[in-house]
């Protein structure tokens, strides 16, 4: 340690008196769970304009608080030789100045070790799967013989490391049959796998009683005008179908809206479709995508019910077929205080026309905090059958001067999508 000491301070009589300034070197150096952490760091400390011989690795354990007794000037420290999943904040170099009137000069990392790839399985719903199964291989390989197979449970996070850098498919398999997996990108993901690690997919799985969970019929879902709309029809056999989500994907089920999250929307049995043990429900959104964005997509859909017992999620591809409907009268106007009223008259040479949605467009904070843009609501989550668009009331939550316009989405049994919007319902 003598010999050390005067190598970094230039003295020379070995019993010479320690004095400041000193360099202080901290490492805060955390992990995920899972992740290998180093037993040792190396640091390299050296002055920065050569006047004094300071030029030194110093090897030590991640916990250890190094002192460093040195002269006035500026110094420079480097971390080195950390596995490369440990990422250094604000990078692995530190400057400092160390004044003689300073006494303690710090140098303080702060290190997290990462895994190269964890997935979170979670689980719920009635007589959840306890017994999964996750295939890690890479994607070049052509039999799959080369891949990771991993047991997992129902509220499981498995750490994997050890991979060599590429591209892998990751699958989640044996999921039973009373159970769907409601996660963006479904069963099979894709992900590169990096040196640094960070790596991160997480599969939502949902199970039902199958006594009791909704069975989807019939799907038909096409866009126009950066809208997408469908209809589904759909048996329960308790007649309590609670809600649906919907998303266009890339047909792989990786979801393509912006902000890849797929649509919900929930109470459809407190509306229209409340009624029989089959039902028929029209839904639709403005997803802000050109129409070109749409084309060569797949639109999914699952239906759930009040107790949370969900369908299998339906995929089919956006390829209208026939011809679309046509409106030739569409007037919304206000009747008084106390209600919209609608004209809508359609010609459809195929005479196949399901349903219209209904969207009302409001004024700010009309129904949620005011966010600078104006709120969308609905007449009705389960929407209309047939062509003729319901009264809107406006002497409730609405009043007749929060509304701006009246949005009204049909699709016939082709998937022809025909969106028309009112914004003067004072004529």
């Amino acid at each position: 340690m003598a010999a050390l000491v005067c190598a970094l301070v230039s003295c020379s009589e070995p019993t010479a008196p320690i004095k400041p300034p000193y360099l202080a070197i901290i490492t805060q150096l955390s992990a995920q769970t899972g992740a290998p952490m180093p037993a040792f760091v190396t640091y390299y400390v050296r002055e920065l304009s050569g006047t004094y011989p300071v030029n030194d690795s110093l090897v030590r354990a991640p916990s250890d608080t190094i002192i460093i007794p040195v002269r006035p000037a500026t110094y420079v420290v480097d971390l080195i030789d950390l596995p490369e999943a440990c990422i250094i904040r604000e990078g692995p170099q530190r400057a400092i100045v160390l004044s003689p009137d300073d006494n303690t000069g710090l140098v303080r990392y702060s290190v997290q070790c990462r895994n190269q790839l964890s997935v979170a399985i979670l689980a719920d719903g009635y007589d959840v799967d306890r017994d999964f199964i996750l295939r890690v291989r890479p994607s070049a390989s052509a039999d799959g013989a080369d891949a990771r197979v991993l047991n997992a449970g129902p509220s499981d996070t498995l750490h994997i490391n050890g991979l060599a850098v590429g591209q892998y498919e990751i699958r989640l398999a044996d999921v039973a049959g009373n159970c769907v997996i409601t996660s963006n990108g479904g069963a099979v993901q894709t992900l590169a796998l990096t040196a640094t690690g960070g790596s991160a997919l997480e599969y939502r799985v949902r199970c039902s009683d199958p006594t009791q969970r909704p069975e989807i019929l019939d799907f038909v879902s096409g866009y126009a005008v950066g809208a997408g709309a469908f209809a589904v029809t759909a048996f329960d056999p308790q007649r309590d179908i609670d809600g649906y989500e919907w998303d266009l994907t890339d047909c792989r089920g990786n979801s393509v809206l912006p902000d890849a999250r797929p649509r919900t929307r929930r109470y459809v049995r407190a509306g229209r479709a409340a009624v029989g043990d089959t039902v028929t429900i029209v839904g639709a959104y403005d997803v802000g995508l050109p129409d070109a964005d749409f084309r060569d997509r797949c639109a999914t859909i699952r239906v759930f019910d009040f107790a949370g017992n969900s369908s299998p999620v339906m995929s089919r591809p956006l390829r209208a077929r026939g011809s679309a409907p046509i409106a030739t009268v569409f007037n919304a106007r206000l009747s008084g205080t106390s209600h919209i009223t609608s004209a809508l008259s359609v010609a459809d040479a195929d005479a196949d026309i399901i349903g219209v949605f209904v969207g009302i467009r409001l004024r700010d904070g009309t129904l949620s905090q005011p966010d600078g843009l104006p709120d969308l609501g609905v007449l009705d989550p389960g929407g209309f059958l047939g062509a003729r668009v319901p009264d809107i009331p406006t002497t409730s939550r609405i009043k007749w001067d929060d509304v701006y316009s009246v949005i009204v989405w049909m699709i016939d049994a082709g998937g022809n999508v025909l969106r028309l919007e009112d914004a003067d319902i004072f004529r």
